[in-house]
């Protein structure tokens, strides 16, 4: 009967790509005919998870490259969901029909809040957990119970790969005998002493509970992070980064970069570290990075005039993700103009509540650099509130409600260059548009 199934899905995924399409729907027809076909497959000797608020298909886009480009072969679910149906696609495109592995690695992109459904049926040889923030209230709640379903989920034998960096990741240790491992990046140029404490996801230790002390961030809740009565302290990385000018040093090697953004570098390195611990080349793995053709998803630039233009893909909902992106743009020093701008609140949910935007840390706009900001679509004005209250002056702001021509209002109205803070939906729009005029 699994044959048959197995069958079923892979010609049912054979007819798609011949569409051009990339789909969970074989997974779903398998899971449909039998809930428990996930067990019926062996899997490969190298299975890799990857899990976090932001930046999984960045870094399992990466490890796929990496394994590839050394020759092995190697699955992932990166054309398909990060949901249960989109993992069995993988699965059982990684396997024969009698559920025999035909690859060497499997690597799989986990939505936070799926990871309890996989691991019921599969273990992981390794797990990457990346970030962990406040992300859409309506589908994930309070990211505490999150944590807690990832925490309960996660077996003795699968080797944990955590950032450091995050306090709220690094609780994964406590009371766990799993093997761990642990990367994080140095201070560097991008750090602060100060952060809105407020905003913080975990800021108090977790066993005495006393606040805990930042000795400096690099973005949203990632820094160095002690305890007062040294109870709950930033663990001892063995992947630790330093960021240089466009690249970053790791052990002996250096990593490039095609952008400095921060997160781009915790990813970088996330790869790196789950490379190195499966004994791939250390030599292919820095030559992968280093050539890295994989196109950076959140963070696409282009040129108009004499000024430079970036469309920065910051997902509603998620402060780390929109938090990034302005940090990102504070770090600019040059003359610029910020354009905002989404037409739904929700990609998933038909959703009204705007609270999240005062999760966010619109305050690093409140930058004298910061000539003009643009505010697009159905929610310009509820945009142009928020940034009332982070005391950021009103006279700076123009409106282009007409999300549909705001590019080109947006590159006639801007001053310096300009950097596009945008959801999913304004995102692909600016994208497509930049492309039928050949400046991306």
């Amino acid at each position: 009967m699994n044959v048959l199934i197995v069958m079923i899905a892979k010609i049912a995924k054979f007819f798609l790509n011949l569409l051009g399409r990339g789909t969970a729907f074989p997974g779903k027809i398998a899971l449909k005919l039998n809930k428990n076909i996930l067990k019926y497959f062996e899997m490969p000797k190298t299975t890799i998870f990857v899990t976090g608020t932001t930046g999984k298909t960045s870094v399992v886009g990466t490890i796929y490259e990496v394994y590839k480009n050394s020759g092995y072969k190697v699955c992932s679910n990166l054309k398909g969901s990060n949901l249960l149906d989109g993992v069995t696609t993988a699965v059982i495109d990684a396997s024969n029909l009698s559920g025999k592995t035909k690859v060497d690695v499997l690597v799989i992109e986990v939505d936070e809040r799926y990871v309890k459904e996989v691991f019921k049926y599969l273990t992981p040889k390794y797990f990457i957990v990346n970030n962990l923030s406040r992300d859409q209230l309506a589908r994930n709640g309070h990211y505490e119970l999150v944590f807690d379903e990832i925490n309960k989920s996660i077996k003795d034998k699968t080797h944990l790969i955590l950032n450091a960096d995050d306090p709220l990741v690094t609780k994964f240790r406590l009371n766990k005998k799993n093997k761990i491992t642990y990367y994080g990046l140095k201070e560097n140029k991008y750090s602060t002493k100060k952060n809105k404490i407020e905003t913080l996801d975990l800021s108090y230790c977790p066993i005495c509970h006393k606040k805990l002390i930042f000795d400096y961030f690099n973005y949203g809740n990632l820094g160095y992070y002690h305890c007062p009565n040294n109870d709950y302290n930033r663990p001892v990385c063995q992947f630790e980064a330093e960021l240089l000018k466009n690249e970053f040093k790791v052990e002996d090697v250096l990593i490039k970069l095609n952008n400095d953004a921060l997160y781009n570098v915790y990813n970088l390195l996330a790869c790196y570290t789950v490379c190195r611990l499966d004994k791939v080349s250390k030599e292919n793995i820095v030559n992968c990075l280093n050539q890295l053709s994989l196109k950076v998803k959140r963070l696409n630039e282009f040129k108009f005039g004499e000024n430079k233009g970036v469309v920065l893909l910051s997902k509603n909902e998620t402060p780390l993700s929109y938090n990034q992106s302005l940090e990102y743009i504070k770090s600019k020093k040059r003359e610029k103009t910020v354009a905002i701008g989404f037409t739904r609140i929700s990609g998933r949910y038909d959703l009204k509540d705007l609270s999240w935007l005062y999760d966010i840390n619109f305050e690093l706009l409140n930058d004298k650099s910061i000539q003009k900001i643009i505010l697009i679509g159905p929610f310009a004005y509820d945009l142009a509130v928020r940034l009332k209250t982070a005391n950021i002056d009103s006279k700076k702001f123009l409106y282009c409600l007409d999300y549909k021509n705001s590019l080109d209002y947006c590159l006639k109205h801007s001053k310096g260059d300009l950097y596009c803070v945008l959801y999913f939906d304004l995102n692909y729009l600016y994208i497509d548009q930049l492309k039928e005029r050949n400046m991306l």
